[in-house]
């Protein structure tokens, strides 16, 4: 085999090794996205805004869905305004780990709370105060 011909097919290889996974991932994530409903809903003082707590089931999707849940959260939280309008989400956080199910999302004067593994996360939301 050439030389210029090996370095074409290792890197084609190279390639499709480093991007498999990450199809991988973010078909898993998107899908869950989409389908996954809300685990909790708690409303703002004001009623402007809500906060979703969403436990995706990774199981759903299978081999793949099983290994993108051991480098994902167990949970995300999103904020919408009352219309529907999404202020804020967790889900794409990548570096943050969540829980909903032992402990719940909550409004400290205007701000959206949530737990996570490292204490509370969460967001100032003026508009939801």
């Amino acid at each position: 085999m050439p030389s210029r011909l090996r370095y074409k097919v290792i890197f084609i290889v190279t390639a499709v090794l480093v991007l498999m996974p990450l199809i991988t991932w973010l078909y898993v994530k998107l899908s869950l996205s989409r389908s996954t409903e809300p685990y909790a809903t708690t409303w703002s003082t004001s009623r402007a805004c809500y906060i979703n707590a969403y436990i995706p089931k990774f199981s759903s999707l299978g081999v793949p869905g099983k290994l993108v849940k051991l480098f994902s959260s167990d949970a995300f939280f999103r904020v919408y305004r009352k219309d529907g309008t999404l202020l804020k989400s967790s889900e794409w956080l990548l570096w943050q780990s969540e829980f909903a199910d032992s402990e719940s999302e909550k409004w400290i004067n205007g701000n959206a709370i949530y737990p996570t593994n490292d204490g509370y996360a969460g967001w100032t939301l003026r508009e939801c105060g």
